[in-house]
C-alpha cells in the first residue's frame, strides 16, 4: 500500500489539474460581478492519459473510494478560497467545480476500470500459461516416461522372444507400464492429482533404472535417512526429477557409470546425480529443453535449489535439495560433505 501512495497522489495531482483547465476555459470575462481566484497556470505532463501503472494493478472499488475522497476534499477546500466572493458568484463556481471535478474523475474511472481490466486479463492469460506448462511437465514426466518404459519392455520381449527364453515377466510389465499411463491419464481428466509413490524412492528408482538401462551399465543409488520424513508431493516430485535424469543418462549420454544418491533429513532432503556420459552444452534459456525446464520447475514448486552442470566429454552432473519443514535454512546450503566427497572420487 505504501509504495502506491505516490502514484495515487501524482494520479490525484492530474485529476485536479484537468478540473483547473476545466474551469479556466469556462471562467468569466474580466468585469463580471465578480474576480474568481487565480488558479495558476498548470500543464499535465504528456502521460496524463491513464492511471499510473501502479494504479491500474488496484482493486477498482478502491479506486473509486478514493476519488470519492478526492471530491469531497477538493470541493471543501475550493470552497474556502471563493468564500470572500459575492454568493452568486461564489454557488456558480463551486457548480462548475463540481462538474469538472466529475467529468475528470469520471473519465479517470473509465481509464481505471479499462486498466484493472487489462490487468486481470493479463492474470488470467499468465495463470493459463502456468497451467498448461505444469500440464506439459505432467505428461512429459508421467505419461511420456512411462511410455518409454512400455518400450523398453517392448525390446527386451522381443529381445527374449528371439532367444527362446521366457517372455511372461516382459508381457506383465508392459502392462503395468500402460496401466500406469492410463491411470494417470483418468487421474488427469477427472481432475485428480497424481498418486504418491506406492514403494519406496530407493525401489522405484532402482527398478525403473534397471528397466531404463538397456545396456546394462553400472547404476548406484543410495538413499540415506528416513524415507517418512518426506511428505508425498516431495517423494513424488523427487523421484520424477531422478528419473527424467536417469532417463537422459541412458538414452543420450552413453555413460560407463551411473550414480544417484539422495540424503534425507527431518528438515531436508538433498540429492546428486552423475553420469560419466558424453555430455552437452547446457541452453542458455532452460525453457527450450523440455524436461530439464520441468525437473527445475518441480524442484523450484517446492521452494527448492536445482543446479545442472555438464560439458561435452565431461558427463553430466545434477545437485538439488528441498526443504522438508517450517524449520529449514532460508537459504541452501552446500550439497551434504558425503556427496561431494563422492563426486570428487569420481
Amino acid at each position: 500500500m505504501a509504495a502506491q501512495w505516490p502514484a495515487a497522489r501524482a494520479h490525484a495531482r492530474l485529476i485536479l489539474l484537468d478540473c483547473a483547465q476545466a474551469l479556466r476555459a469556462a471562467a468569466p470575462k474580466a468585469g463580471a460581478s465578480g474576480a474568481a481566484p487565480a488558479l495558476g497556470n498548470p500543464s499535465p505532463p504528456p502521460d496524463s492519459a491513464g492511471p499510473h501503472p501502479l494504479l491500474a494493478r488496484a482493486r477498482l472499488l478502491d479506486v473509486l473510494r478514493a476519488l470519492e475522497i478526492l471530491t469531497d476534499v477538493a470541493l471543501e477546500r475550493l470552497a474556502e478560497l471563493v468564500a470572500e466572493l459575492p454568493g452568486e458568484d461564489r454557488l456558480a463556481l463551486l457548480s462548475r467545480a463540481a462538474t469538472a471535478l466529475n467529468r475528470a474523475t469520471a473519465a479517470r474511472t473509465q481509464s481505471a476500470a479499462l486498466s484493472y481490466d487489462a490487468h486481470l486479463l493479463r492474470q488470467v492469460e499468465e495463470a493459463n500459461t502456468a497451467r498448461h506448462s505444469r500440464l506439459a511437465g505432467e505428461i512429459h514426466d508421467r505419461i511420456g516416461s512411462s511410455l518409454a518404459l512400455a518400450f523398453c519392455h517392448l525390446q527386451l520381449y522381443r529381445a527374449d522372444a528371439a532367444a527362446g527364453r521366457s517372455t511372461d515377466d516382459r508381457i506383465t510389465a508392459l502392462e503395468d507400464s500402460l496401466r500406469e499411463v492410463v491411470g494417470f491419464t483418468q487421474r488427469l481428466v477427472s481432475g485428480l492429482g497424481p498418486e504418491g509413490l506406492l514403494r519406496g524412492l530407493r525401489s522405484s528408482l532402482r527398478q525403473d533404472a534397471d528397466i531404463l538401462n538397456l545396456h546394462g551399465v553400472p547404476v548406484r543409488i543410495e538413499v540415506s535417512g528416513d524415507e517418512n520424513w518426506l511428505p508425498v508431493p516431495h517423494r513424488s516430485e523427487l523421484f520424477l526429477v531422478l528419473r527424467e535424469f536417469l532417463r537422459n543418462s541412458f538414452a543420450h549420454a552413453s555413460p560407463s557409470q551411473v550414480t544417484v544418491d539422495v540424503r534425507i533429513a527431518p528438515s531436508r532432503v538433498d540429492a546428486h546425480a552423475a553420469d560419466d556420459g558424453r555430455g552437452f552444452r547446457p541452453p542458455s534459456d532452460p525453457r527450450s529443453h523440455g524436461g530439464l525446464h520441468t525437473m527445475r520447475e518441480r524442484v523450484a514448486a517446492l521452494n527448492g535449489e536445482y543446479s545442472l552442470t555438464s560439458a561435452p566429454g565431461a558427463g553430466t552432473q545434477l545437485w538439488l535439495w528441498l526443504p522438508l519443514t517450517e524449520h529449514a535454512p532460508a537459504e541452501p546450503a552446500e550439497p551434504a560433505a558425503h556427496l561431494i566427497e563422492r563426486a570428487a572420487d569420481r
